[in-house]
């Protein structure tokens, strides 16, 4: 005997629903648990397994890239490793990627420690740039680039300053009166110029909302902080420590 379809499906649909069981939550709580060295012993085959990648990654980090001759510490409105670390992204954009980079920008909160007089070593300038912000290359209109420096000439007091590559900027009563460009172009509010930065400054980081109106975005899968080790490293290939200084590229009358 055949029967109705229609009285299959009513019957195929509690038995179903007879056979899920229904979970809802009824309480949530939660405890800390400290695990330090005396909380947690070392597990000795643990340690056995980690040890040969330990070793490797201790190797790696501990290669001296340069030597320098004076400390180089993160200052406001200007230091010798602002405009170092700056110019090491210019330079990279300019010979490694073979882009018409006018200027390079820095985030200065992005620096996060300064970097020691005598041996500069990979560990060094992962602790300087311990995030993985890549570059991005930015075409502006020569009014938001300036509107892009002096936002941060004047949020310094929000761990903000003007960190730049490839320009030289003048600035009175903490406003920008003047950029000029080492590469001899000069500054026009109606003409692009491209810019290299932290993919955080493109993505609007740090309040740099009117960056989404920029000409045109080129993203880059290089970390910036390959960039500085790369820098330092051919920095290093000439045997002397160096010894740097500032240029004045931040002027303030």
């Amino acid at each position: 005997m055949r029967f109705p379809k229609t009285i299959f499906i009513p019957v195929l649909a509690l038995l179903l629903a007879a056979c899920q069981s229904g979970y809802h939550l009824t309480n949530q709580a939660y405890s800390r648990i400290q695990v330090d060295s005396l909380a947690a012993p070392a597990d000795s085959g643990m340690a056995r397994f980690l040890h040969p990648y330990s070793q490797q990654l201790g190797q790696t980090m501990n290669e001296v890239l340069v030597t320098s001759a004076v400390p180089l510490n993160k200052a406001k409105p200007e230091s010798a490793l602002n405009n170092m670390l700056a110019d090491a992204i210019l330079q990279y954009g300019q010979q490694k990627l073979g882009q018409p980079v006018d200027c390079s920008h820095l985030n200065y909160g992005g620096i996060r420690i300064s970097l020691p007089q005598g041996p500069i070593r990979i560990g060094n300038i992962y602790e300087v740039m311990p995030f993985d912000n890549q570059l991005t290359l930015l075409t502006l209109k020569g009014s938001m680039l300036r509107e892009f420096f002096e936002y941060f000439i004047g949020n310094q007091a929000e761990e903000n300053a003007l960190i730049v590559g490839g320009a030289r900027v003048t600035i009175k009563n903490n406003l920008l009166t003047a950029i000029e460009f080492t590469n001899g172009r000069t500054f026009d509010p109606n003409q692009n110029y491209t810019v290299l930065v932290s993919d955080y400054i493109a993505n609007r980081g740090g309040g740099t909302a009117f960056l989404k109106d920029a000409v045109r975005r080129q993203d880059f899968a290089v970390t910036i902080r390959d960039v500085f080790i790369d820098y330092f490293r051919q920095l290093g290939k000439s045997g002397q420590p160096i010894t740097p200084t500032i240029d004045g590229r931040i002027s303030i009358q």
